[in-house]
């Protein structure tokens, strides 16, 4: 995955906190395996108006394109439009937006305004001071700037910061953050997401407070010269006057070291000239700052609506607590006042009592120190790298929904269904997640979908918003849990992490904590695989559960484990546990639907058959004569036949039965995609074959527009395949053995070329040999068909009236 960070660089150039974001997210990025990121910064001057649009239009006009992910943090460099376009705001052009004096807060001059000769559409939008989204950014920016420099331009517009100044700031701003533009809405802080006119009306907007790239903060002793200790720059919002009072009201005689350097420095020393035991330390180098923080007894941190505060992360990192004041913003996000630090009011009196308080207290300071770093300690870079990239793939992309409320007692307007599984849902790069995520967005449409899954990440639990109504809550899988799976995959030979969930879901308490807590308000439950059932019950919250079965899983994983025959027998005990004790289970296809009921007395549990689906609408259709002009401009010079498969059993033997096709029709280039490719041994491979592996939802569309035949040559397993209805929305011609067609309701001939006794270089020939009208006809139908039956959104709507029979009246 190619990667582009792209930032301002202020002008005149310093560095801040972002710049220090920045960084961390680029060293973050390229440790990876698979991701190349490069931090793309352009000059963006602001020191008058006109500077300012000129900075919009330059990131406006910017082409990334040759990227997979284009992450921004602040303005204007969320202009870019690219269509996997993350924004992850630390802050917007303050100074017009939150901390804006009242007096501007308020429409331009029309009269003024009128003088411009602006188009209607966008003098509309300036002085409505709504909508525009419409509107070009780079022509706006041209427009004004071609208005703003003639000599006839009122100068009273001019004024920075004026009102309008403002309204052209919050016209860009609308037109590059709307939705369409952004693909997913993160925010640094609570303190950031809650502002007024930051993201979109309805928009879902995670929050993830990043770590800090400063090196050397740990837990030290205290030295015999400990004193109170903040860095800042010395501008008025971070309230350095304040603390000087406080400190002066304090009685405190452990001195107060002040680092950091400002416009302010001058009126600050003035103040602070009558008590000796105050030092400005100026501006520290980074490994000055650590040994500051480690000197520090506790660090005093006081800003005005701070957008997160990297100081009191960095403080906590070293054992010392913080003091703050309510009014701060993201500060008190990390703060739990007489627990990990302490928020007074926001006055010298209060202040001043908080500081002589610590001041007198070293035990209990010590105390809180030591929860502080213990709270800290979950903000990593390997966990914010994980975040970062968990969105990544615009398949989960999710549509603008109103942003998650806090957790009421009282029932949610639609009913609530809580769903347990094994494996997180995002991203959403292989066949059971795109399951997941195309039925449950959809579900969302008539319950209030939240997920509980376990995932094998170092990033605490955390909930993530997936599309509208849906909310995933992702349980890290601890160390035992991940010993006692590979206890078991060494005696298997495969993997068995989810039988190893099964076998021991009291090895992961907070994912039976996450369940006892969503099941409450919740009117059903459902397990999709049963490995997850065993967590439901011991939750011992009793709620009527689903069994939304991917595939017979006894079927599945007696293929698996082989001779292995007791591990096969333990997921036949749990499948049937799942199913017998359901009030509903839903199958993949007819076929699993009569072995359910055959293996496990189903006769008296409603059944219904919800096959695999696919996204019509969000899949692009790429015809037979656009493919090849695609691979013209590529430069592919031959046929190219592309086969996507997870490492999965069956689909190991599938890619095998590629590679022996490929060896016979040295004519035709072969792609094979997907987690199989790292279970196929290199040197077996072909010459005619590229090993694609794991791709991000972009690139596979890109694949899938580009190659010509879909090959499903499968013989084994259980489910359906959803390849199989990628394939055919997109437009390839599929080949597919009877099969891997089953419960797809495609038929050979009409719909797809049939692979007869494994002869898949056979079926090529014969599908090579195709005239380009019975070429078109196969993909047509087969498109028809999954259009007609295979849509998600018609699965999801079936699926949510046989769901609603079970709620109770």
């Amino acid at each position: 995955m190619r990667v582009a960070i792209v930032a301002p660089s202020p002008v005149p150039f310093i560095i801040g906190g972002a710049e220090n974001l920045w960084w961390g997210m680029l060293r973050e990025l390229n440790r990876r395996a698979g991701v190349v990121a490069e931090l793309i910064k352009l000059p963006s001057p602001e020191r008058n108006l006109i500077e300012l649009i000129g900075s919009y239009r330059t990131f406006a006009r910017l082409d990334l394109s040759h990227f997979d992910l284009v992450i921004s943090t602040k303005y204007p460099a969320w202009m870019v439009r690219h269509p996997n376009h993350m924004v992850y705001l630390q802050h917007k052009l303050r100074g017009l937006y939150d901390t804006c004096p009242a007096h501007l807060a308020r429409p331009p001059d029309a009269a003024a305004v009128a003088r411009l000769r602006l188009p209607p559409g966008l003098e509309a939008a300036l002085l409505a001071g709504h909508g525009g989204e419409n509107l070009d950014a780079a022509e706006v920016a041209e427009t004004l700037l071609a208005a703003l420099t003639r000599a006839d331009a009122p100068p009273e517009l001019l004024h920075f910061p004026g009102t309008f100044a403002r309204a052209v700031v919050h016209l860009l701003d609308r037109i590059g953050m709307q939705p369409g533009h952004i693909r997913r809405y993160a925010a640094i802080s609570r303190t950031v997401r809650e502002r007024a006119s930051h993201f979109p009306a309805g928009c879902q907007v995670e929050v993830c407070h990043h770590p800090t790239g400063l090196e050397g903060l740990a837990p030290a002793a205290l030295p015999d010269d400990a004193g109170i200790f903040t860095a800042s720059r010395l501008v008025g919002g971070k309230r350095i006057d304040l603390l000087i009072d406080a400190y002066q009201r304090s009685g405190a005689t452990l001195p107060l070291r002040i680092a950091g350097a400002g416009p302010e420095e001058q009126a600050l020393r003035a103040r602070a000239a009558c008590h000796d035991g105050i030092q400005f330390l100026g501006r520290l180098t980074d490994a000055e700052l650590a040994r500051a923080y480690a000197r520090a007894a506790f660090v005093p941190f006081v800003p005005y609506q701070e957008d997160y505060g990297l100081i009191t992360l960095e403080a906590m990192l070293c054992g010392r607590p913080v003091l703050t004041v309510s009014d701060s913003g993201g500060p008190t996000e990390l703060i739990e006042d007489g627990v990990n630090g302490v928020i007074a009011a926001p006055d010298a009196q209060s202040l001043g009592a908080a500081i002589a308080r610590l001041a007198a207290d070293p035990a209990g300071v010590a105390a809180m120190g030591r929860r502080a770093r213990e709270r800290a300690a979950a903000i990593h870079w390997q966990a914010f790298g994980d975040w970062l990239l968990s969105g990544a793939a615009p398949a989960a992309a999710a549509a603008c929904a109103p942003a998650p409320c806090a957790a009421h007692v009282a029932r949610p307007a639609k009913p609530r269904i809580v769903v347990v599984n094994t494996f997180p849902v995002e991203p959403v790069v292989s066949g059971g997640k795109l399951r997941l995520f195309g039925l449950y967005r959809h579900l969302a449409q008539a319950f209030e979908v939240r997920f509980v899954n376990l995932a094998d990440t170092a990033m605490p639990r955390h909930a993530r918003p997936l599309a509208p109504g849906v909310v995933e809550e992702v349980v890290p899988v601890t160390p035992r849990l991940r010993e006692q799976a590979r206890d078991l995959e060494q005696k298997l030979g495969v993997s068995a992490g989810d039988l190893a969930a099964a076998m021991h879901p009291d090895s992961v308490p907070q994912w039976l904590e996450a369940l006892r807590e969503q099941l409450r308000t919740a009117e059903l439950s459902v397990c999709a695989h049963p490995y997850g059932f065993p967590a439901l019950q011991a939750a011992g919250v009793p709620r009527p559960h689903l069994y939304e079965a991917h595939n017979v899983e006894y079927d599945l994983k007696a293929g698996m484990y082989g001779r292995h025959a007791w591990a096969a027998q333990l997921v036949r005990h749990f499948e049937r546990q799942c199913a017998e004790q359901a009030c509903g289970v839903t199958a993949c296809s007819e076929l699993d639907a009569e072995r359910l009921r055959e293996l496990y007395q189903l006769d008296g549990t409603p059944v219904a058959v919800l096959a695999n689906g696919i996204e019509i609408a969000e899949t692009p259709f790429v015809a037979v004569a656009e493919r090849h002009a695609r691979g013209h401009r590529l430069g592919k010079e031959r046929p190219l036949a592309l086969f996507m498969g997870s490492a999965h059993g069956p689909n190991l033997e599938a890619a095998l039965l590629v590679l022996v096709a490929a060896a016979r029709s040295p004519g035709l280039d072969f792609a094979i995609m997907g987690s199989v490719c790292g279970m196929i041994d290199a040197d077996a491979r072909p010459g005619n074959v590229a090993m694609l592996g794991v791709v991000d939802a972009a690139e596979k569309s890109l694949w899938l527009g580009l190659a010509d035949y879909g090959l499903n040559p499968v013989r084994a397993g259980s489910g359906t395949n959803l390849k199989l209805a990628e394939y055919t929305a997109s437009g390839l011609l599929v080949l597919s053995t009877a099969f891997g067609a089953r419960g797809s309701g495609l038929t050979a001939w009409e719909d797809f070329v049939p692979i007869e006794a494994d002869d898949l270089a056979g079926a090529l020939c014969a599908a090579h040999a195709l005239d380009a009208g019975r070429h078109g006809a196969l993909v047509a139908s087969a498109r028809a068909k999954v259009a007609a039956s295979g849509d998600w959104r018609k699965i999801g709507e079936r699926y949510a009236a046989f769901a609603s029979g079970f709620l109770r009246t």
